[in-house]
């Protein structure tokens, strides 16, 4: 009788941690220099060794930033054909990696010094589709020697798709290549909804996807989840919602206010925190030109 009644007790514990709630999320604007609201147009975003990193779309540059200060602490020249068209950034050890939309490569760029090389694909990646569609986030996974690219949506799009790439040591010291490995889909209801970014989440071991709905006025904004396994691999099963509070209302409130709710990037810090930012310009970005609308970034943080 003692047995049985252990093993109800544990099989109610493990029930209630199974079933255990997610962390809901609040959002707080963090105000940034005035410098980020001219025509950036912000597409990117990283969290590496307490400093944000921004990558401009269309300007050849990085901006570095303290995150408790919101004070720009360095901007990094990047030399990138001029074609580029920058959408995602992300970390691996102490490099930072980009990938272009317009000419589809992944680019490695040095931060202490701007040094910038291109990154060997054993499969091309995507080529911009008629609709202005393509590559749009990446995300390094230093845990197990993996990169993953986003591809916005497919020629259709109905979905978007996840690369996954594993590294391959070169000749060179710390250099490498990316050999594709295989690629997971997530649905789109309509062709308003689109993934614009992803990001490694070292502590919790899953991708975390920036997800949008947009029409006219009318923006929704989401945070999904995709689990990671032991060897690397994407488990589409387990996509789930990220709960952030009035995400979706918050979005349309800044709206009202001039901010850019075009959410670009993507980023997670050492505590957990969740950062989202925006681009805040279309066509011909004029770097030292104020633009309409202001960037955005947002820090969501467990209740």
């Amino acid at each position: 009788m003692r047995n049985f009644s252990l093993f109800i007790f544990f099989a109610f514990g493990i029930q209630a941690l199974l079933s255990k709630p997610l962390p809901v999320y609040t959002i707080n604007n963090m105000v940034l220099p005035t410098e980020m609201n001219k025509q950036v147009c912000i597409s990117g975003m990283k969290y590496m060794d307490g400093k944000l990193y921004f990558a401009s779309e269309r300007c050849p540059l990085i901006i570095e930033m303290d995150p408790e200060t919101s004070t720009i602490t360095k901007t990094i020249s990047i030399q990138v054909p001029r074609e580029f068209e920058m959408e995602g950034l992300t970390s691996y050890k102490n490099k930072l990696y980009l990938v272009s939309e317009n000419m589809a490569a992944v680019y490695e760029v040095d931060p202490s010094t701007g040094a910038t090389k291109t990154v060997e694909t054993s499969a091309p990646l995507p080529p911009k589709s008629k609709s202005g569609d393509g590559m749009e986030g990446i995300a390094g996974n230093s845990n197990d020697n993996k990169f993953y690219l986003l591809r916005e949506r497919n020629e259709e799009m109905t979905k978007s798709q996840i690369y996954t790439y594993t590294i391959e040591p070169g000749s060179e010291d710390n250099s490498f290549s990316l050999k594709y490995e295989s690629m997971i889909e997530l649905p789109l209801q309509t062709a308003q909804w689109r993934y614009s970014d992803i990001c490694y989440d070292k502590e919790n071991n899953r991708l975390l996807c920036l997800k949008s709905f947009s029409k006219g006025k009318l923006r929704q904004q989401y945070i999904e989840s995709v689990d990671v396994d032991k060897k690397g691999n994407l488990l589409v099963e387990t996509l789930k919602d990220v709960p952030v509070e009035n995400f979706s209302q918050i979005s349309n409130q800044y709206k009202d206010q001039l901010y850019s709710m075009n959410l670009e990037g993507v980023t997670v810090d050492k505590d957990g925190n969740i950062y989202v930012v925006s681009d805040n310009t279309s066509g011909k970005a004029l770097c030292d030109q104020p633009a309409k609308e202001k960037t955005i970034l947002l820090r969501l943080t467990k209740n």
